[in-house]
This record gives structure tokens, C-alpha cells and sequence, in this order.
């Protein structure tokens, strides 16, 4: 791997008051799943310089819409190279645009939506002025894709739902995590590939290892250019991600692609490293 930058796009942290008592209560919702770190910006930090990472993105869910000014405030708190945060909205907030413009005037570098936490379809009516700001602004949406372990189903959305999103807004930079869909990637092979929104990595691999080549094919049928690193820490390892995509059967630079390139293109990286 040499000197490789590695940026991960999709991590979790709480403060440092809440992040044990919100660990045990994500655990008990879902299915006691492993955890690899105590969900403190610090034990991040620590983990990420450990595994070799040069920076990191935090993806504030929020749950109410009464949260998102606060938690968009303490999101700000962790958004100094090399931690840097999305802001949170909620599609009930009532004043979806101001809240849109705080997150954007904190700096921060867009914003993270859950359809299952959130209880919504990306194609709804409400959620639209959502999708119209970050339009306009430029401002990147990460947004969780597929099923989820702490819900049962029906899910909010299918991979099919980013394909007409973004053919609704087509200058949407929108980045759907998990590889388009968790333990839906039929779905995201038939609906979603090689439309032009981009993938993350997390949380995916380990998953796939009934069809041990799908991994890789997802990756480049969808197009390397349009597929960025991430662990969905606390859930995944840093060294288990990153060992997904050294293990890929790519050259050097599409890995390098993947660790840092494209996520630079989006966020300019280059530009904020002191």
C-alpha cells in the first residue's frame, strides 16, 4: 500500500456524554452487531491514524426534527482536517431551507439522510426541497440504500428510487451508501448501475461472500470513478475496510481512485489538508 491516502466517507460518532448509552441502544436494535469502536470522536481518531487514514467523514443521522439545529452545531465541532462531518436534516423540520442554509454556513460539507431512521421515500413530495437546495448549492447528500438490520421490511427505498431521483435532478451530487443498497445488490446490479450518482463501499463486502466476485463487478459495472471508500464505522473495522478494496483485483491507481481520488473531486480534500 506504500503511502496510498486513504479518506473514509462514511463513519459515525456521538459526543462523548451520549456515544456509550447510543452504542448499546443501535446494539439492542440491531441484533447485537459488533462494534469497533466506543463512538467517541477521539476513539476515531485514534483508530483512524492507527489504520493509516488520512481523513475521515462524520454522517450525522438525525432522528427528530428537533435535533438537526443542535446536532448540526456539535457536528461543526468535529469538522477540522482530518475529521470532517456532514450536517443532518430531517425531512419533517419545518424550516427545511434555513436549516439547509445553517449547515451550509457551519462549513460543513453536506448532509446525511436515512430513509429507514427518517421514515421516508426518496421520491415524496416533502422530501423534494431537499433535493432542490442540494441541487442548487452543490451540496452533497449521503444517503443510506437498501435494507437495514435494525428495521424489518418493507424498506423506504429501492435502488430503483436513486435511479429516478437523480433522473428528477440530475445535477444532484448524491452518494448512496453500501454499495447502492445493502443486501440488495441484485436490485442495485438491474436498477442502478451506471447511473450517474455515486457508491460507497461500506459495509458491503462482507456481505457478498456467497458470490465472492460481486464485490468487485458491482465496482467496475457501475464505474470506478463514481465509487468511494467508507467503513460505516462504528459497524465495520477500518482494517477490514480497507482490506476490501486492497484485495480488489484492480490496479494501483483505481484503488487509489477509490481510497481518496474521488472523494478529493467531490470535497476537495487537497485544498483543506493544513
Amino acid at each position: 500500500m506504500g503511502s496510498r491516502k486513504i479518506f473514509d466517507i462514511h463513519t459515525h460518532v456521538w459526543p462523548d456524554k451520549i456515544a456509550s448509552d447510543v452504542l448499546k441502544h443501535l446494539q439492542a436494535k440491531s441484533c447485537n452487531l459488533p462494534v469497533y469502536s466506543d463512538g467517541t470522536a477521539g476513539c476515531l481518531r485514534r483508530l483512524a491514524l492507527k489504520a493509516g487514514y488520512s481523513g475521515w467523514m462524520n454522517c450525522p443521522v438525525v432522528t427528530r426534527p428537533d435535533q438537526a439545529h443542535s446536532l448540526n452545531k456539535k457536528a461543526a465541532l468535529v469538522n477540522t482536517w482530518p475529521s470532517l462531518s456532514m450536517g443532518g436534516i430531517h425531512p419533517e423540520d419545518p424550516d427545511l431551507v434555513g436549516e439547509l442554509q445553517h449547515i451550509m454556513d457551519l462549513g460543513l460539507h453536506g448532509i446525511k439522510m436515512h430513509p429507514e431512521y427518517q421514515e421516508f421515500n426518496p421520491l415524496e413530495v416533502r422530501v423534494e426541497p431537499i433535493w432542490s437546495f442540494c441541487e442548487s448549492n452543490d451540496f452533497p447528500v449521503i444517503i443510506h440504500a437498501g435494507n437495514d438490520v435494525g428495521f424489518q421490511p418493507p424498506f423506504h427505498s429501492r435502488p430503483r428510487d436513486f435511479a429516478e431521483l437523480i433522473r428528477r435532478h440530475p445535477g444532484l451530487t448524491l452518494i448512496c451508501a453500501h454499495c447502492g443498497g445493502w443486501l440488495v445488490w441484485d436490485e442495485v446490479e438491474c436498477d442502478l448501475s451506471g447511473h450517474p450518482v455515486y457508491f460507497d463501499t461500506s459495509f458491503s463486502a462482507m456481505y457478498m461472500r456467497d458470490d465472492p466476485g460481486r464485490f468487485a463487478r458491482i465496482i467496475r459495472n457501475h464505474g470506478i470513478d463514481r465509487v468511494i471508500y467508507g467503513t460505516d464505522s462504528p459497524w465495520q473495522s477500518l482494517e477490514s475496510g480497507i482490506a476490501d478494496i486492497e484485495e480488489l483485483p484492480f490496479d494501483e491507481a483505481d484503488k487509489d481512485k477509490i481510497f481518496w481520488d474521488n472523494a478529493n473531486k467531490i470535497f476537495g480534500l487537497e485544498e483543506l489538508i493544513a
